[in-house]
């Protein structure tokens, strides 16, 4: 019998026997190195980005209804493990104070007069006499008993305790290619395509269930970075509290135990639960799933429901308080609330018709309140156009992530033509399940409200997502340069020009090199790139001048990050000092209560919010602005063109996303201006 007809029994007969060789094979693999290989070449085939690229990694004597198998197979015998390495990350370091105090200053200078800096001198060498050293010593023997010192706290002060609603605040959007390359805008192709979305996404949550996402490890040198966050991404919600929240995940892989195994479908103001996952942990088809949802849209139209998840928009004190009015009125509404916080993902419909990044952006960010359940890790946005964004809560993990996911989908979904050739089964599913909620006069007052002041403030967003399409990272690389150092000076210039000074600005910068690492804060306006924006200005400076101090605040912003990844940033430290002096109930130092602490960006008053989410083919994501009189700025840089994500308030008489683009616009020709035709002279 050939092996291209091997029934569906000696198929699971051979799936048994190689099952009885892996963990043999997976610790001699360990040993000889085999294991980083098999995990890249399984890499490569997840993460090709088309149907061709995929096949030079396919083996062309083995058929292909058995590649996926025998590649599963060697990743599980072979390949490593998500986790394996977690125990054997370095601990989070904790920077020298000297060292954070001068890197302060250094972010303190173009934002403060002459006087305001004398006396932020002051007010760093009290703290350097006085509280510092001590804090200092506190917080080293923290970190002597943590592998990660900044976790806990980051958790609690930087998310749980924050109290405004999480929409149009913490929570983040995201936006992938698809509709550029295979889902154009359709009418009548969102159940289709939300549901293809949905089991791409469910292949991804079983990498994980099944510890077979492979290691991510920096693209220089291989070091392995911290995976913990993705433990976090599927089954997870953050509840409120009064005072402070608390996050619940039910996430296990397969090793630790049974995980949920359905979906949250929110439509006309009603929930549903919707089993996505069947037998031997393998999530149900694409047409299963589109079934599934039809079903579950036919008994939401009846009549619009009580609209319960307006309640996530509502400042997280009156939610918990909200929340805790819901149990009381019914047990069963204690058991909707589980189902809902435990659930694999959330998923809706919406009736806008977006066509590109912005669009799905003033949607995912701004749009309608209804069906959004937006304490949940995951919510996907099917719009009526076929395109897909997602709201996402910034609590339990970082943008790149989602990223991470996100790319994952749209490369399998660029290897299949953005369709879905397989096999249906021949079984019956487990119905919707409808979650009903009982509600009184108090719960149905508070919907109304929490909807009218989400929607107040929703209005007051603008959003673009447009492309620079003159170049790219492969023209910039051409002359040696970061190029996400190029962006960022390039935002500098862009703010200078338009509002006549500089701006304090936060990029995100990686941490995942250490134990538990996250994030940390790189301040990116720097005192070369005032200076390089104010030459940019001056109708007498020569070329050489310009280029010159260009060049000189790339290389400071590249310092800075570098200064950043390997945990020697200045904000989350500052950040555990603070905390130490709250906890010690002594008098807050000056340092965090001087002006230019502010000014400079400090707890959280930085006017730039940026983020590069990455190169090429990524998807692209988005915030609001962190102050009112401030920008979001994500971006993702292609070879030949620069994707920018703008965000601002309206009722700020001086922002304007359009002009922030029209200048950074101009910035890049005329940095672009000054390579080449400095390169020309050069030449001659």
């Amino acid at each position: 019998m050939s092996i291209h007809t091997l029934p569906t029994m000696e198929l699971a007969t051979l799936e048994t026997v190689l099952s009885t060789v892996v963990e043999t094979l997976r610790h001699l693999a360990g040993f000889v190195g085999i294991s980083r290989k098999v995990s890249q070449a399984s890499n490569a085939v997840w993460f090709a980005t088309s149907a061709e690229a995929l096949q030079k990694y396919k083996f062309k004597w083995i058929p292909e209804r058995l590649h996926r198998m025998v590649l599963q197979f060697a990743l599980k015998a072979l390949g490593e493990r998500t986790w394996q390495y977690q125990d054997t990350l370095p601990p989070l370091p904790v920077p020298d104070l000297q060292h954070t105090m001068d890197r302060y200053l250094e972010s303190v200078k173009p934002h403060v007069t002459a006087e305001e800096y004398k006396r932020a001198e002051e007010v760093v060498r009290q703290f350097l006499d006085g509280d510092g050293p001590e804090l200092q010593r506190q917080l080293l023997d923290r970190a002597s008993t943590r592998k990660n010192w900044l976790e806990d706290w980051w958790l609690e002060f930087a998310y749980l305790r924050f109290r405004k609603p999480l929409p149009l605040n913490l929570n983040i959007a995201g936006s992938g290619p698809y509709f550029e390359h295979g889902w154009s805008p359709q009418e009548g192709t969102s159940l289709e395509r939300g549901a293809l979305f949905v089991y791409h996404l469910l292949q991804f949550w079983k990498l994980l269930r099944t510890e077979q996402l492979p290691v991510d490890r920096l693209a220089r040198g291989g070091t392995v970075l911290d995976m913990d966050q993705f433990r976090r991404f599927f089954c997870t919600t953050r509840v409120p509290g009064q005072d402070v929240d608390k996050l619940v995940t039910a996430f296990k892989s397969v090793s630790e135990g049974p995980c949920p195994t359905y979906m949250t479908f929110l439509h006309n103001d009603r929930i549903f639960k919707i089993e996505v996952i069947g037998e031997n942990d393998e999530p149900i088809t694409p047409p299963e799933i589109q079934e599934q949802l039809k079903a579950a849209m036919r008994m939401a139209e009846c009549e619009p429901g009580p609209g319960v998840s307006v309640l996530t928009a509502a400042d997280r004190d009156q939610w918990a308080k909200l929340r805790g009015r819901l149990v009381e009125l019914d047990d069963a509404n204690a058991y909707n609330l589980d189902v809902i916080e435990q659930s694999l993902v959330g998923f809706c419909f919406d009736d806008a018709f977006t066509t590109n990044h912005g669009e799905n952006f003033t949607e995912s960010l701004a749009g309608c309140v209804r069906n959004r359940w937006f304490d949940k890790c995951i919510s996907v946005l099917s719009f009526r156009s076929g395109t897909i964004a997602t709201n996402n809560d910034h609590t339990p993990c970082d943008g790149m992530v989602h990223i991470h996911c996100a790319y994952y989908i749209d490369c399998q979904l660029k290897q299949n033509d953005c369709t879905w050739k397989g096999h249906v089964p021949d079984r019956k599913l487990p119905p919707p399940e409808e979650l009903v909620f009982t509600v009184d006069d108090d719960i149905q007052k508070a919907v109304k409200h929490a909807e009218q002041q989400y929607n107040n403030q929703a209005r007051d967003l603008e959003v673009i997502c447009p492309h620079f399409t003159d170049y790219g990272k492969k023209f910039v690389r051409s002359f040696n340069l970061h190029p996400d150092a190029y962006v960022q000076s390039a935002l500098q210039l862009a703010y200078y020009r338009l509002h006549g000074r500089p701006a304090p600005a936060y990029e995100t910068g990686m941490t995942r090199q250490f134990y538990h690492g996250r994030t940390e804060t790189v301040r990116s306006c720097t005192q070369e790139a005032v200076e390089w924006c104010k030459v940019m200005t001056e109708e007498k400076a020569t070329l050489e001048e310009k280029r010159e101090l260009m060049i000189r605040a790339l290389k400071k912003h590249v310092e800075l990050m570098e200064e950043a990844k390997s945990g020697h940033g200045i904000d989350r430290h500052l950040m555990g000092l603070q905390i130490l002096a709250m906890q010690n109930g002594i008098p807050m130092p000056t340092i965090f209560t001087d002006p230019a602490y502010v000014k400079s960006g400090g707890g959280g008053n930085f006017v730039l919010s940026t983020s590069l989410t990455g190169y090429n083919v990524t998807p692209i994501g988005n915030v609001p602005p962190m102050v009112p009189h401030g920008y979001g700025s994500f971006y993702k840089i292609d070879n030949e063109r620069f994707t920018i994500a703008m965000t601002a308030w309206k009722s700020d008489p001086e922002t304007s996303v359009d002009k922030l683009f029209e200048n950074l616009r101009q910035a890049f020709l005329d940095m672009k201006d000054i390579l080449t035709t400095s390169s020309a002279n050069a030449n001659n």
